[in-house]
């Protein structure tokens, strides 16, 4: 059996994190892929495996890890039985929780003490504790109230003009980032890199990847046909939803992999997640 299942966070907290979820194998071994994300926080509450990220590096997984934004699809491959209990950063969590640049983590996993010392560790240990994904999800809200006093209100702006930029259109300029924003162009640079772990452009280009996935695998050709035109040609969209997703729009539509099955089912939180969260 391979079970995921996703929970909204506290409305109070949303600004922080995109989802809960709870991540169960009962196979000795289980491998797969999972489509680029945003920087994770991971409590392997049972088992360990290997996460490898696009640029062929790959690192142990185990105990209570951090993972940073991804620039491509990622393996993974699982000692069972397994079960984890995890969580997406939004850029504003990433800030008020690590105090460090997302670019520095960007396709890297390391264990989470080396960020929030030793006392992460007596975390999990709660977590593994735990009757219920009940009692993990309150633990999770508590652990992001901890941290709203934490939240700058420049970095809040922020993070509030890019996340509707990429929201804007399926292939956003980056001109018209900068338009919203009254910082220099290479002041936008260098704290997008900072608090999203990639330019701008690139950026731009994982979501617009991430949608079109998506939207072959709901089957949704109204947006396929809205989204045609953000990608040179057919050829060029397939070949970037296979480097985002991990996978071909073919196989999305008629034999997507058991992970990505499972992922498309944050789509029934929609309303309570964030939006960039729900449509990628």
């Amino acid at each position: 059996m391979v079970s995921l299942r996703y929970f909204a966070p506290a409305e109070d907290v949303r600004d922080l994190v995109s989802v809960y979820y709870l991540f169960e194998v009962e196979h000795p071994r289980f491998a797969d892929n999972e489509r680029a994300a945003i920087a994770q926080l991971r409590f392997l509450l049972e088992g360990t495996g290997d996460l490898g990220f696009a640029d062929g590096k790959s690192y142990p997984a185990k105990g209570a890890m951090l993972v940073g934004p991804s620039t491509g699809a990622m393996s993974f491959d699982l000692q069972g039985p397994f079960r984890m209990f995890g969580f997406g950063l939004l850029p504003r969590g990433w800030a008020a929780l690590t105090n460090r640049s997302a670019a520095d983590f960007t396709d890297k996993a390391v264990p989470a003490q080396k960020i929030f010392t030793d006392e992460i560790n007596k975390n999990l240990e709660v977590l593994r504790a735990c009757n219920d994904v009940s009692e993990m999800t309150d633990w999770a809200d508590g652990f992001f109230r901890k941290a709203l006093p934490n939240i700058k209100p420049e970095i809040e702006q922020f993070t509030k003009m890019v996340d509707a930029w990429l929201s804007s259109e399926p292939s956003p300029p980056v001109s018209a980032l900068m338009e919203r924003s009254q910082q220099s162009s290479r002041q936008v640079l260098r704290t997008v890199n900072k608090l999203y772990g990639m330019a701008p452009k690139y950026l731009a280009r994982k979501y617009r990847a991430l949608r079109a996935a998506r939207a072959y695998a709901e089957h949704n050709e109204a947006e396929l046909l809205a989204l045609e035109d953000a990608f040179y040609d057919q050829s060029h969209m397939i070949r970037e939803i296979k480097f985002f997703a991990g996978t071909t729009p073919t196989k999305l539509r008629v034999a997507e992999g058991e992970t990505a099955k499972l992922i498309d089912q944050r789509k029934l939180l929609k309303g309570n997640i964030p939006t960039l969260t729900s449509e990628t």
